[in-house]
Order: structure tokens, then sequence, then C-alpha cells
């Protein structure tokens, strides 16, 4: 039903661009033993997430929703980023509370932890509400380029393709 609104009622503008993220994966290779020992899988995901999180602290036209009943824009003092997880089921959206206020151990744990939750059917209303901004990743699919539907009543919404070597 949010999808089909969204598509409805919400203009597309899509922009496509590629980052060097040599970098963060090195970085990331370097830390990953450190993360498995603490039983957590470190992804680029947690880094988008924290780079998201920072940005939308420091740009709130971004980080805000449409109250289309009262016909306004709410910009928000905290930062709740939805993470799309793709489940049996569809995709889901949990969304991480005050994100920009983490660390990229606490987003890799807690990010373990929301999809864990989805996947396993064992989340409630509470887990998927108070979004201001959400992350969706076509890692897992294997593209590197699409167009999301943005999650209403939010006003934006970032998709992520797969790394990949050039």
């Amino acid at each position: 039903r949010q999808m089909h609104a969204s598509w409805s009622n919400v203009p597309r503008v899509t922009n496509f661009d590629d980052a060097d993220i040599t970098d963060l994966e090195r970085l990331r290779q370097s830390s990953k033993e450190d993360y498995a020992a603490q039983g957590l899988k470190l992804t680029t995901m947690p880094f988008l997430i924290k780079a998201v999180a920072t940005a939308l602290r420091h740009h709130p036209t971004i980080n805000a929703t449409v109250d289309e009943e009262n016909e306004q824009v709410i910009y928000k003092d905290y930062v709740n980023v939805g993470i799309a997880v793709d489940t049996d089921r569809g995709l889901v959206v949990p969304v991480m509370q005050n994100a920009d206020r983490m660390g990229i151990p606490e987003i890799t744990r807690a990010l373990a932890e929301m999809a864990s939750k989805v996947r396993s059917g064992n989340f409630g209303l509470g887990d998927l509400r108070g979004g201001t901004f959400t992350i969706s990743n076509l890692g897992a699919i294997g593209g590197q380029y699409s167009t999301p539907i943005v999650n209403i009543p939010e006003v934006a919404i970032l998709l992520a393709g797969r790394s990949r070597k050039l």
C-alpha cells in the first residue's frame, strides 16, 4: 500500500553516481577479523549508514517528512535511518534510531540485529516507525543502478548498487 501511494503521488527524480571506495574497502578488509571475533560481519553498509546519517544531520531539507494532511514539510531534529531488508515476504524497512549518534561498531551490531529480527518475522510496528530517510541496497541482487521508490512520508531515498573493481 505504501509503495503504491508513493508511486502514485511522489515525483521521481533519479541521479546515478559512482564513488571510488578503494580506501574504504581497504579499511573494511583490515577490520573484518576484529568484527568477526565479536560475531559480526563487517560489510560496507555500516559505513554507508554512518555517512548518510552524518550528511542528513548537516542537510535538514533531506532529513524531513511530508505531512500531506496539514500540507507541510516537517524537518526532523533526529536522524532515524530506515534500512530496506529483503525477506521472503518482500522488502521490510526497519528503522535505526539516532543513527547519526552511533559509531561503526554500534551500527554494525544494530544492523545485524535488525536484519535478524525482520527475517525471522520477530518485529513489530514500532520497529518500522519514525524513519526520516531510507537506504536500500542492490548489492545482494547484483545490480548497479535502479530507481528506488521513496518510502513516504519521507522525502528521499538512497539506493546503493553493488561495489565492483574497475
